[in-house]
């Protein structure tokens, strides 16, 4: 029976999720969390009666979430997205285009030149490859489809995801059915063909008064130690279980446990295993997390009128633009402004746009990108509201090489059976992934 508490480090949505599933089942637990909230990115703000958030604006409403969402006693705080949601549209001359992920309809489309389309017709003619090795979206997309194909439907697709650079990014890690397809149909095409049940749109949810509201609710429902402004800045090995240092206040401590979870930055993990494994160490803290940026713009009905009816836009990085795309809040959850006005959630920065920030600094940035969000969507009104909020370090990038760092943790955590890393380096970005990797941990 386990009677010392289970150490996490981080109380963003994977620590609190691990906490609650702990607590379900009775097991003691202890969060330390270097901040002084709870939450993690997951972040809301009220403003002149707009609801932002700096974080995840939405998510998918998986079975499981849903049932998840229903345990937690939330179901009547759930926004469901509105049927424009579906809608999805990316940017060329300046123009927006409604772009469908089905290749026939893609084909239908003007957004991609004829010849972009004959690769995209004939691909499932195009012999499977054995590249030696990860290969990277870029490589990957580019052998299959074509370069046009990859900058201006992948690239954009993926800066909007996970703000990273395909030409870096492991195809394995972010894109895997698409090798897999290839290799069991010969043909990417096919392999989405023979699957688009199984790809259908999910329907995308919110949670009213922004997306904090299931953080805070786990938040709440936890009835273990939370040590706010509390550090782990390191584990070693004692006789029977781990030892570990922490600051907390400025005050250096350790205590002993016999499991420690870290839900912690790539970055942060490797500070604390560094005496365990420090070729490990070295990989987690060598995993890029881009500086990003995320502009509120609130607008008056000018704007609602020439938004278009979707879920937002996605700007590939040959429409030299300063920006890499903005969800249309009011749109798909019109609670999100007030009635009558529009808001927009634009990303800024990434691994392929990071070097803005320093080049024109956050003032002239926003500008810049409140100039050219309004001239393409023709509006004359400046917004009457405007917020920023900008991460240091935003989302992992699982880039090429990624394959053996996943491998290193499998090693590590069985040499060293009690420590976990659960951080969303490991268990993917999105909301209710973090979720459900939270009832492997517990």
């Amino acid at each position: 029976m386990q009677t010392k508490p289970v150490i996490i480090a981080g109380a963003g949505i994977a620590g609190l999720s691990i906490a609650y599933e702990l607590q379900q089942k009775g097991i003691p637990y202890e969060i330390m969390e270097a901040s002084s909230y709870a939450g993690g990115l997951v972040k809301s703000l009220h403003i002149d009666g707009y609801e932002l958030d700096a974080g995840p604006n939405s998510l998918a409403a998986s079975p499981e979430m849903m049932t998840y969402i229903d345990q937690l006693g939330l179901h009547d705080q759930v926004l469901e997205a509105a049927a424009v949601s579906k809608n999805r549209f990316l940017v060329r001359n300046d123009q927006l285009h409604a772009v469908s992920p089905h290749p026939l309809k893609i084909l239908q489309s003007s957004y991609i030149s004829g010849g972009a389309k004959w690769r995209l017709f004939t691909e499932r003619f195009r012999k499977k490859a054995s590249p030696e090795g990860e290969e990277s979206v870029s490589s990957f997309v580019t052998r299959r489809f074509g370069k046009e194909i990859n900058e201006y439907l992948f690239e954009p697709i993926l800066s909007g995801i996970y703000a990273g650079n395909p030409d870096l990014m492991s195809i394995a890690e972010v894109l895997p059915m698409l090798p897999q397809w290839e290799k069991k149909y010969g043909s990417v095409t096919q392999g989405l063909l023979k699957n688009k049940a199984a790809m259908g749109g999910r329907k995308i949810i919110a949670f009213k008064g922004g997306n904090s509201t299931l953080t805070d609710k786990l938040y709440s429902l936890l009835t273990g130690k939370i040590r706010f402004n509390c550090t782990v800045t390191g584990v070693t090995r004692g006789a029977e279980d781990y030892i570990v240092q922490y600051t907390e206040n400025g005050n250096t401590a350790m205590l002993n446990a016999e499991k420690v979870i870290f839900t912690t930055p790539a970055y942060s993990t490797a500070t604390a295993i560094q005496g365990l494994d420090a070729a490990l160490a070295s990989h987690l803290s060598d995993i890029a997390y881009p500086r990003m940026g995320v502009l509120h713009l609130g607008f008056g009905a000018e704007a609602l009128e020439k938004a278009p009816a979707g879920f937002g836009f996605l700007v590939p990085n040959a429409a030299n633009k300063h920006f890499l795309g903005a969800i249309c809040n009011a749109a798909i959850f019109p609670s999100r402004a007030p009635k009558g006005k529009a808001l927009f959630t634009v990303f800024v920065g990434g691994a392929r746009q990071e070097q803005l920030f320093d080049q024109l600094g956050p003032e002239k940035l926003q500008q810049t990108v409140v100039k050219e969000l309004m001239a393409l969507l023709g509006l004359t009104t400046p917004p009457e509201m405007q917020r920023f909020s900008e991460w240091k370090k935003a989302i992992p990038q699982l880039n090429v090489g990624y394959a053996q760092v996943r491998q290193q943790i499998r090693f590590f955590e069985q040499r060293y059976p009690g420590i976990r890393l659960a951080g969303n380096y490991v268990t993917g970005v999105a909301v209710p992934a973090i979720i459900q990797a939270a009832k492997n941990y517990s």
